[in-house]
């Protein structure tokens, strides 16, 4: 019985830090008033990241959403620039004294 208690509290445990490492918080910003259906094509202004990796993903998966809404990527210049920031905060709990 005392086993199943703990298993039972692992088990919770484990869903309750899932849950909250899972979490993340995605912020965007733009003209609500724009009209994007009159653009055509885009380019990459800047992408920030800690990890370099990062950067090719980010790129990779905006390459394709757009490319699907029909959008073509230039060097420079593109009706749009893109512009990618990405941050984290992780917080550590303090050992006791």
């Amino acid at each position: 019985m005392k086993l199943q208690r703990v298993v039972f509290a692992l088990i919770g445990m484990m869903f309750l830090f899932a849950g909250k490492s899972s979490a993340q918080q995605v912020k965007t910003d733009y003209d609500r008033s724009a009209d994007f259906g009159q653009y055509k094509t885009y380019s990459w202004e800047h992408v920030k990241t800690k990890e370099p990796l990062d950067v090719d993903r980010i790129k990779n998966a905006v390459n394709a959403a757009l490319a699907a809404k029909g959008w073509t990527q230039v060097d420079s210049g593109g009706d749009v620039s893109i512009v990618a920031h990405w941050s984290s905060i992780c917080s550590m709990p303090r050992p006791s004294n």
